[in-house]
């Protein structure tokens, strides 16, 4: 039986955690190797990491100082003695059989198998949604080019294959020979770009339809991410990088998908400034140097950028109109905590 690594990142998780790791040491699978990832939490995360610990031999737990998710995943990959490694988050949760059907796929030798999953608000999941994308429309094996053609494409405008890294199994050398593109990054898009590397390697992937994994709705954060601006550049620059070497036959359609991407993503660096300790003219500066950046002047030069968006929001791009795309920032900042509100009081109410 060939073992498969857990490895569950985990920053101040405490409320959700123990029924992950409940989760996990009951799989039906039981050639585990499950690798708790402590982020430097400040919360009770540890303490409850250490109470697993003693109940289950195949629990490793690694506590590190605060690095961010990159550098997080990237030490779980590294600790795994497993042939197959996959990724839970640690305020989610799995089917007690999530293992067992996906190690059931590998007859074949596919290098990742890719499971659906629930969209959840509470710890009973009263309200769930599963992914109804086409991709899951029934168990099936893409093989060779057509990886490139039917899946990476979807990673270049925002198709609903999943770019996550939960809810899927790789074969653990394909991991340990991967991670150039994260590298470049400093805390945002380890999921969609070491995907984009790995799938770009794989021979062979399964997906399934099962929904097996379960992702808590509401989870993202409001709090000031320094580097979000960088991350959404530099992800832009090694897309298309990787468009210019593997996509020469359809260069323009990508292209124009990934500067679509980029200016909705750049919406969220103008809403990401009014989580920020700065001051009002500290974030004109900043936005001022934003619309600077060549990958958004590229972006907004782009045709299919110009026929997706607004005339008025790529010409406050383009002239520097700082209190537009400010007050664009702060109106989304404000809508977004709306939701997190809203969201918070549905959970409790299930």
């Amino acid at each position: 039986m060939d073992k498969v690594s857990i490895v569950v990142p985990i920053y101040n998780a405490q409320d959700k955690l123990k029924k992950c790791l409940k989760s996990l040491i009951h799989q039906t699978y039981r050639e585990l190797e499950i690798i708790l990832v402590n982020d430097g939490s400040t919360d009770r995360s540890q303490k409850i990491c250490e109470q697993f610990l003693q109940k289950d031999s195949r629990i490793l737990l690694i506590n590190k100082k605060n690095e961010g998710s990159i550098a997080t995943r990237q030490r779980g990959i590294d600790e795994a003695t497993g042939k197959y490694i996959m990724f839970v988050d640690a305020d989610d949760w799995v089917h007690p059989c999530m293992v067992e059907r996906l190690m059931g796929q590998v007859a074949d030798d596919p290098d990742i198998v890719v499971c659906n999953c629930y969209r959840v608000l509470s710890d009973r999941a009263l309200l769930k949604r599963k992914n109804e994308s086409h991709y899951f429309k029934e168990n099936t094996t893409v093989k060779g080019d057509a990886i490139r053609t039917q899946i990476v494409e979807a990673f270049f405008h925002g198709h609903p294959f999943p770019a996550t890294l939960y809810a899927k199994l790789f074969k653990s050398e394909l991991l340990k020979e991967s991670g150039q593109y994260v590298q470049r990054l400093k805390f945002l898009g380890d999921d969609l770009y070491l995907n984009l590397e790995v799938f770009l390697k794989a021979n062979s992937i399964k997906i399934i339809d099962d929904p097996l994994y379960y992702y808590r709705a509401g989870g993202n954060t409001s709090r000031y991410m320094p580097h979000h601006f960088h991350d959404i550049t530099e992800g832009y620059c090694i897309q298309k990088e990787v468009i210019e070497h593997y996509y020469q036959d359809s260069l323009s359609k990508h292209l124009g998908g990934i500067s679509i991407m980029l200016l909705n993503s750049f919406k969220l660096s103008l809403q990401n400034l009014w989580a920020s300790p700065m001051t009002d003219q500290e974030k004109a500066e900043m936005i001022k140097r934003y619309c600077e950046h060549p990958a958004i002047v590229e972006a907004t030069m782009n045709a299919d950028a110009n026929k997706y968006f607004s005339a008025d929001y790529l010409t406050a791009i383009k002239h520097q109109h700082v209190e537009t795309l400010a007050q664009l920032g702060l109106s989304q900042y404000e809508s977004f905590r709306k939701r997190q509100r809203k969201l918070a009081l549905l959970a409790k109410v299930l």
